[in-house]
């Protein structure tokens, strides 16, 4: 009972776990206010939702997002400096309306979506000023928000690059041992197993080896660290692709109308993987010799591209 009660409690800290971005976040907020209240900026709120808003996993998503962001806030900026100098009341509720339209549909057109709010709430807050010129004040808050885009992109950079090595070789594991269970189901107990969550965890391992091969290595020894990156991307993309051949003889035999019974050796591999055969699995399967050869040749390949990935992660 108190073990029990313990890994509920364990289970509700671990909601609670403050990640590496989360910290990031963190600290760029509070070097972003520093640096805006030591450059004289009246209004630094704007330097922290600058930092907050593109703070990502990696450093390319970062830029990415900061450029996005710098070119979505000076849009609203120029928007709301042609509201204040036309209209003799840009405050009124339906210009405001029609402005903040103007802005997200300014910014989706220049596909500039991830950076629709901010854009917008610069606009609001230079129409919304009445505490003397407008423009100026846009200025500023168009500045202050550079710094704290600026600030979060250099955090990104500096602090502990997202390194998702480990992540990829955790799903690697998960993919892998995937396959057995799929095989008992399809080849030795003769249903057609779902191939849905295998095919998402493909989808997201080659996602995540996109972000590896992108991401930036350190700046010192950086030739020495370049060289080892491009090594272990290679290794990971055989890795990979021994995976998607274990999925491409999976789908070929998931692809057969018939269901015969695997031959003695396919059967003996399969037990050696720990499977267990049934044993009369061969009064239920009445198919053509043709099917079974057909069978055995995808349950090779499988199984030893399956070895040759145990035996990869071992070298």
């Amino acid at each position: 009972m108190f073990r029990g009660k313990g890994d509920r409690t364990l289970q509700f800290i671990k909601r609670f776990r403050v990640g590496q971005r989360a910290i990031k976040t963190a600290v760029s907020v509070g070097l972003a206010l520093a640096l805006a209240m030591v450059l004289g900026s009246s209004l630094p709120i704007f330097a922290a939702i600058g930092a907050i808003s593109v703070m990502s996993r990696t450093w390319v998503d970062s830029l990415k997002e900061s450029l996005n962001q710098i070119a979505g806030t000076f849009l609203g900026y120029l928007i709301a400096c042609v509201f204040v100098t036309v209209l003799p009341n840009p405050t009124f509720f339906v210009w405001m309306a029609l402005g903040v339209l103007c802005v997200i549909s300014l910014c989706i057109g220049l596909k500039l979506n991830f950076a629709i709010p901010l854009a917008s709430i610069v606009f609001a807050d230079v129409c919304l000023y009445t505490g003397g010129d407008s423009i100026v004040y846009g200025f500023h808050r168009f500045t202050d928000t550079l710094v704290g885009l600026v600030v979060a992109l250099l955090v990104n950079v500096v602090i502990r690059p997202y390194n998702n090595r480990q992540k990829i070789i955790n799903t690697m594991d998960e993919i892998q041992k995937m396959f057995l269970p799929l095989l008992q189901s399809r080849v030795l107990e003769h249903r057609y197993p779902d191939l849905t969550p295998l095919t998402e965890k493909m989808t997201s391992l080659a996602s995540e080896l996109r972000i590896f091969e992108k991401q930036p290595v350190a700046l010192w020894q950086h030739a020495v660290r370049v060289a080892a990156r491009r090594q272990e991307a290679a290794y990971l993309r055989g890795c990979e692709q021994l995976l998607a051949k274990m999925c491409g003889e999976l789908a070929a035999l998931c692809n057969m109308d018939s269901n015969p019974a695997p031959g003695e050796e396919s059967i003996e591999r399969l037990e050696a993987h720990g499977l267990t055969a049934p044993e009369n699995l061969k009064d239920y399967c009445r198919c053509s010799p043709v099917d079974a050869q057909v069978m055995d040749f995808h349950i090779g390949n499988l199984l030893d591209a399956y070895d040759f990935l145990t035996a990869f992660h071992h070298v």
